[in-house]
């Protein structure tokens, strides 16, 4: 019996021993699992009739994968993660940062979004974060890294560094009031810099990046060190890997409707195979009972603070739908107005259809505004001529008297609608007393929606953008109302009729 045993023993060594040549032979493996530009969709959003992604049903993929390859998986965010919903906005990306700890994230760099909320509140989801943030390419002005540079650390039978950039645009993609004193640097210097030291390192070097494709693709070509790039900011839906120079890109779409899934096979530092697809969140899959049990925590305490008291009105604030879409109301001024304060433009247009009640007279509570303007627009600035602006308002006067969710309201202007005139309806444009000059350039405070054309704008799109500040509309008009306590009714007349 013991003999035998001996003989079982000795058998099992052998059969280890050859199954380590193998490994040697074949190389080892790791799964990079990745997410990018998720936006704070802790659970599934409709689209159509379906549920889809959301942090919560990935959340029980990851698990899956996690069993099947044990401590080979890495799991990777590739920027813009902590903003985006009501449940996360409302308490500065306390909650995603939660839900991320809790999936058990190694890794996330930053993306321009994620500075939404000012210095001072990302560091402390930083602090609170179980994983490094990283932006190897932004600093201080008197040169001190903001955030971790990189990542070097042992999965399975590898070790794997990882080097995170944001985008060189940051400054201009959120409100810049939340990156002064902050200088982000060429990433992809930055990046050339730090893979020439790292990669002597390591068996396998990512570099995570939230610069969007098109500079992914420059940085696989200019930094052939890199294994892998897994992207962001350019929400593309890669269904198979690119390979440029031997470095694979891969991106996963947005909100996270995939989980991105590569699994590589390495050999003295080299991939010698790799199988990459993305996997589709659906509501076919079970929501992570953990995850789900955090989510809702945080939506008990969205509704207190939904019905928090930020301010009171003085009049009645006229938000109907027949008004709003037809003619300025003092609803319309008003959330024009905060929109051009908020930004310094000379001008600022918001669609009457963006305006869905009114406000009545006393109290303002958060979930009030969120009624009156309920979907996610983004303060938006672009630059145009005052050729493109007048006929932005032309667009906009076209089917009066009709009723349209395209009717402009507006601040820092005035002008006069002459109905009887098909195409040219708009006359004695004024814009700070002045008229306005076809071949100069005005600053345009808006929402993305009509920056990106929508409502039929795309004369908007002849412009360029100065500022895409990712700040909810919304959530700039609740900040307006705690500052000022009591709005009062701003100064009408600025759309004048011709009977």
């Amino acid at each position: 019996m013991r003999r035998h045993l001996r003989t079982v023993l000795v058998v099992a060594v052998v059969f280890a021993l050859i199954l380590g040549a193998q490994a040697t032979i074949f190389g080892a493996e790791l799964v990079i699992l990745h997410t990018n530009d998720v936006h704070g969709r802790l659970v599934s959003f409709e689209d159509g009739e379906a549920e889809l992604g959301g942090l919560a049903r990935l959340a029980t993929v990851v698990d899956e994968i996690r069993e099947q390859y044990g401590k080979s998986v890495l799991l990777l965010d590739a920027g813009d993660a902590i903003h985006g919903t009501n449940v996360v906005n409302l308490f500065e990306g306390r909650s995603s940062i939660e839900v991320m700890n809790a999936i058990g994230y190694n890794a996330m760099t930053l993306g321009n979004h994620d500075f939404n909320y000012g210095q001072e509140a990302l560091l402390e989801r930083m602090a609170e974060a179980k994983f490094p943030m990283l932006a190897a390419n932004v600093t201080t002005e008197a040169g001190e890294t903001f955030a971790y540079s990189a990542l070097v650390q042992q999965f399975g039978e590898l070790r794997v560094g990882i080097i995170g950039v944001s985008s060189l645009e940051t400054p201009v993609t959120t409100h810049p009031n939340n990156v002064v004193g902050l200088v982000f640097h060429d990433p992809i210097e930055v990046a050339k810099n730090l893979a020439v030291r790292i990669r002597p390192e390591v068996d396998v070097l990512i570099a995570l990046t939230h610069i969007g494709y098109l500079e992914d693709l420059k940085l696989a070509e200019a930094v052939p060190e890199f294994d892998v790039i897994v992207g962001g900011h350019s929400h593309t839906e890669l269904e198979e890997a690119v390979e440029v120079g031997g470095v694979l890109l891969v991106q996963s779409h947005e909100w996270a409707r995939n989980l991105g899934f590569l699994r590589i096979e390495v050999e003295d530092g080299q991939i010698k195979d790799y199988e990459q697809h993305l996997i589709p969140i659906t509501d076919a899959i079970e929501p992570n009972a953990k995850v789900m049990a955090i989510y809702n925590g945080w939506e008990v305490l969205l509704e207190e603070k939904l019905n928090q008291v930020v301010g009171s009105t003085a009049v009645f604030f006229d938000g109907e739908r027949a008004n709003v879409r037809t003619q300025e109301t003092n609803l319309g001024n008003l959330i024009a107005d905060i929109m051009r304060e908020a930004t310094g433009a000379d001008v600022a247009i918001t669609n009457g259809g963006g305006i869905r009640a009114s406000l009545a007279q006393g109290e303002v509570t958060v979930g009030d505004i969120y009624t009156v303007l309920p979907f996610d627009n983004t303060l938006t600035v672009i630059q145009v001529s005052g050729r493109d602006l007048l006929a932005a308002l032309e667009h906009s006067a076209r089917l009066y008297p009709e009723q349209n969710g395209g009717f402009l309201q507006v601040s820092g202007m005035l002008f006069a609608v002459n109905p009887r005139m098909s195409g040219k309806r708009i006359f004695n444009v004024r814009i700070n007393d002045e008229h306005i000059m076809m071949d100069k350039l005005y600053t345009v405070a808006t929402n993305d929606f009509l920056a990106a054309g929508g409502d039929g704008y795309e004369v908007l799109q002849n412009g360029t953008i100065v500022a895409e500040t990712g700040l909810m509309l919304r959530d700039v008009v609740v900040d307006y109302f705690l500052k000022h306590g009591t709005v009062e009714e701003p100064e009408g007349g600025r759309i004048i009729f011709l009977k």
